[in-house]
């Protein structure tokens, strides 16, 4: 693995991923389990297509981003729902989505890179 953009990358998504398993999750009543699973799988899912993106390369890389694209969406919508559900702790939450932001932002920073030929292979 190539340790220079994704390697920062790589701690912003870990960082991101224990915030939301240490404190996001604590505030989703056990009656809406579904999106506590939903949530953490994304987050899992994200992790993976990061990993699986940095080790390969050209098409197959831009489809790992793609589907990091993805799982963001997901996530963004599922810490909405959990901003619904609890709104005592919406600073929390919204610092979630402040991070998820700075994940997402990278991720599209990577993508312009490889559409302008800018990667390193």
């Amino acid at each position: 693995m190539r340790l220079n953009s994704e390697f920062k990358m790589y701690n912003k998504v870990a960082e991101f991923n224990r915030y939301v398993r240490n404190t996001i999750t604590n505030f989703i009543p056990s009656v809406h389990r579904d999106i506590r699973i939903h949530l953490l799988d994304e987050n899992y899912s994200l992790l993976h297509n990061l990993l699986s993106a940095s080790y390969n390369k050209g098409n197959i890389r831009i489809k790992y981003i793609n589907e990091m694209i993805v799982n963001i969406s997901m996530i963004d919508y599922l810490l909405g729902e959990v901003l619904e559900l609890s709104e005592n702790n919406s600073k929390k939450i919204l610092r979630a989505i402040r991070m998820l932001s700075e994940i997402k932002n990278m991720i599209y920073s990577w993508k312009n890179n490889i559409d302008n030929g800018k990667e390193e292979n």
